[in-house]
């Protein structure tokens, strides 16, 4: 399997905080229909109740941080040392909501506030990522309501770069790893809390905009062409918002 770099501050990981009441049946097959994920029974963490595999990759899981109310998806992004980034973030104007703790991979994980606001994760493990794939994620983009706050925070925690180009349109700010290559964006927040959304890859934008419909899903944005190809922004039915995308080529 071809895999790539874990760059400090890649995203690497994806959990889904459904509610205690959530049935994870019913949430797998609306996934499943969506990005074609297929549940595994061993999760990485001892507070997830489920991991979904992506061609044979896991790439995500169901679970409760406790950091999401309503339901919402948690991004956790790639470090070398949590309990140094945990000290960091707080020093940083970032809160530790839960962690750090061991994973059942011999990694360690923490889930936190960042100073923005917005919940994210952080995940310490040797594993290298998955080459991009259908399923797979793939890109990530924070909503902040002050985002020379948040663009602070993350500059020093990882050592991003800011390219203030607007690729998009959107007055959107991308971050960059040591290799070059766009890690995420940051965007104001407008109404909507703070938050990350986690982006994963898909073969068509428009069929997984479909099968999330018929799957009880909603749209929130519609299919549009963007700088890293068709994407779309959905909600499961539980209200747990995310993002698509068809990367060319």
């Amino acid at each position: 399997m071809t895999v790539t770099a874990r760059v400090a501050g890649a995203a690497c990981w994806a959990e889904l905080d459904a509610g205690d009441s959530a049935d994870l049946d019913a949430v797998t097959a609306f996934y499943g229909a969506v990005l074609g994920w297929t549940p595994d029974a061993s999760p990485s963490a001892e507070h997830q109740q489920l991991a979904v595999h992506a061609g044979g990759v896991p790439v995500a899981a169901l679970g409760s941080p406790g950091a999401a109310t309503p339901p919402a998806w948690t991004l956790y992004l790639a470090v070398d040392n949590v309990d140094a980034a945990a000290e960091a973030l707080e020093e940083l104007g970032g809160q530790v909501l839960h962690g750090p703790e061991d994973d059942l991979a011999g990694g360690r994980l923490l889930v936190a506030l960042d100073a923005g606001g917005a919940a994210v994760g952080l995940w310490e493990s040797d594993d290298a990522l998955p080459a991009p794939g259908p399923g797979r994620l793939c890109w990530a983009e924070a909503a902040s309501a002050e985002p020379g706050t948040t663009r602070t925070f993350y500059r020093a925690l990882f050592g991003w770069e800011i390219d203030d180009d607007d690729e998009d349109g959107a007055g959107r700010l991308v971050c960059r790893g040591e290799d070059g290559r766009a890690l995420a964006g940051l965007g104001l927040a407008g109404d909507a809390l703070p938050h990350w959304l986690p982006v994963f890859a898909v073969a068509d934008a428009d069929a997984a905009l479909a099968a999330a419909r018929d799957a009880g899903g909603t749209v929130v944005t519609p299919v549009s062409e963007g700088p890293r190809g068709r994407q779309a922004t959905l909600t499961d039915p539980a209200g747990a918002r995310f993002g698509v995308i068809r990367i060319p080529g």
